[in-house]
């Protein structure tokens, strides 16, 4: 949560949303953004299931992130990986 996030900074909830809002950031785009970045990096690697991926990205359902994946790069996290691996 941006609490716990801003506790383990040693920021007050409120200063770390002034420091977001500085970059032109909320604290949602900043975990949008962060999974997707690292969704490329966790698909690409066979050593993880779409599960784990989902998982490790704090998805509640498989299907969730499938869904977010296919919103972010126009195509299924399965098709992506077989593209990749090619």
């Amino acid at each position: 949560s941006e609490a716990d996030i801003a506790s383990s900074i040693n920021v007050s909830q409120r200063s770390l949303q002034r420091k977001l809002r500085e970059q032109g950031m909320t604290y949602t785009q900043l975990v949008e953004t962060t999974r997707r970045d690292l969704s490329l990096q966790y698909v690409r690697d066979p050593n993880y299931s779409f599960n784990e991926v989902s998982f490790l990205l704090g998805f509640t359902e498989p299907a969730n992130f499938s869904r977010a994946f296919k919103r972010w790069y126009g195509q299924s996290p399965s098709h992506f990986r077989q593209k990749s691996l090619s």
